[in-house]
């Protein structure tokens, strides 16, 4: 009986820290998401170039009109983690729609635990 009750907070343990540090990837990847929207400066604390590059609509030539983030207009959906010590993969939709331009996309994150904060060193947007 004893033996059944450690297995049990055991498990329930795991559980517990699986999801906590899923809403901690989670809060992490929305902001990953509204820095690469808004050409933040100081985005390369949370990704690298490359990244910021595939998801900004600027350096991805999507529009042609000046393009000025506004964050009314950006919607970030559920984040679904995926996680596994100090690896992840984030999977999210993204909203953007404001007058003329607009877009709904399906994202994926490739997050590692850097220095405390998650860091997204690949993305892949379903077009």
């Amino acid at each position: 009986m004893k033996r059944k009750r450690v297995v049990f907070s055991l498990i329930t343990l795991f559980v517990i820290v699986y999801v906590a540090v899923g809403v901690w990837i989670s809060h992490d990847t929305k902001i990953i998401l509204v820095k690469a929207m808004s050409g933040a400066a100081d985005y390369k604390v949370y990704m690298n170039d490359k990244t910021y590059q595939n998801i900004n609509p600027v350096t991805r030539d999507m529009t042609t009109i000046p393009y000025v983030y506004d964050k009314k207009y950006h919607k970030i959906g559920f984040v679904f983690p995926l996680h596994f010590f100090f690896i992840s993969k984030a999977y999210v939709n993204q909203f953007y729609s404001k007058g003329d331009f607009g877009f709904r996309e399906p994202v994926r994150l490739n997050l590692k635990l850097k220095s405390g904060k998650w860091y997204a060193t690949d993305v892949y947007i379903e077009p």
